[in-house]
């Protein structure tokens, strides 16, 4: 939990998408919230190194949060969304390329994969 949000804009996140996760839109608790930064804060850099780059730092401001459960937060880590569902893509391939249980499920029709992924947020805000 970021020490630096106070309880009165974390409560403001945890009703921002009916207290579900903004990415997988799994309910919440209000003691299960976690947090995440949309735009990373990318911990422990400097903006004039990150400038280099193209990064921009993410800030505490209420446009910037989303509530999220802890296996998305912790599965977005310092990504950007678009860079996260990259990543979330591969998983598929490198599940099928790695896990023989997956890849029999796979062949049974017990996966459903789809190649276009919507965050929970993306089909609330239509």
């Amino acid at each position: 939990m970021a020490k630096d949000i106070s309880d009165k804009k974390r409560q403001i996140v945890y009703e921002k998408y009916k207290k579900r996760c903004a990415y997988c839109g799994v309910k919440l608790t209000y003691d299960k919230l976690q947090v995440d930064h949309i735009t990373p804060k990318h911990r422990g850099s400097y903006n004039s190194d990150l400038a280099k780059y193209g990064i921009v730092k993410g800030t505490n401001d209420l446009s910037n949060l989303n509530p999220s459960c802890g296996s998305c937060n912790s599965s977005k880590s310092t990504f950007t969304l678009d860079k996260w569902k990259e990543q979330l893509g591969l998983k598929h391939e490198r599940l099928l390329r790695d896990n023989s249980s997956y890849r029999i499920l796979n062949r049974f029709g017990a996966i459903k994969y789809k190649n276009n992924i919507k965050f929970h947020f993306e089909k609330y805000n239509r």
